[in-house]
């Protein structure tokens, strides 16, 4: 269980994705933002969970191939990561989501992506990680997550605006090695 937990915090990066949500959620009032973090990680886990038990299921029933989930979910996460990179998370997704981020982007695509869902499927399915202790970690990492973005305004505070553009950036290029490492996962795995 703590293996699965370790590799699950790594892949939704609540420290990566704070600078996005805190862009996303910039005009929200306080009592607003709270409530918007519980019920946006709520909802993550409630689409990871349906995917810890249903997505082999559904990608058989769609005829997708594990290979493919991995090459579009690269290429999604490329796309976000060179945006993170080359502009600001403001610019990430055009539109105010500070008033009504129900469910997109945070719950999906930032916390429940395809990175975070490809983990989970392949974790149930691969490494035969039992069900009871998968969804234990899967919990914890989403309760350390929403810690995280719950004290995300005073880590911003303490870093500041050029701190929180730095950590972007950096988690930017990190989530672009991470999508050019599916993308070849992906493509080595349909080859072979």
């Amino acid at each position: 269980m703590i293996e699965s937990a370790l590799l699950l915090f790594l892949v939704i990066d609540p420290f990566g994705n704070l600078p996005f949500v805190l862009a996303v959620l910039s005009g929200a009032e306080k009592h607003h933002y709270r409530k918007t973090i519980l019920r946006e990680t709520f909802l993550a886990f409630l689409i990871l969970v349906v995917f810890v038990l249903a997505g082999e299921a559904l990608l058989g029933y769609l005829n997708i191939e594990r290979a493919s989930l991995m090459v579009a979910g690269g290429v999604i996460l490329f796309l976000i990561s060179l945006k993170m990179i080359f502009q600001s998370a403001k610019d990430v997704f055009a539109g105010d989501y500070s008033r009504d981020s129900f469910l997109f982007p945070i719950a999906v695509p930032c916390l429940a992506g395809p990175s975070a869902i490809t983990t989970v499927m392949i974790l149930r399915s691969q490494q035969q990680t039992d069900l009871l202790g998968l969804l234990l970690a899967l919990l914890a990492v989403l309760t350390a997550t929403f810690i995280v973005f719950l004290l995300g305004r005073r880590l911003s505070d303490w870093l500041g605006e050029r701190g929180i553009r730095a950590v972007e950036k950096l988690m930017g290029l990190l989530l672009n090695l991470v999508a050019v490492n599916m993308l070849l996962i992906g493509v080595r795995d349909f080859l072979t």
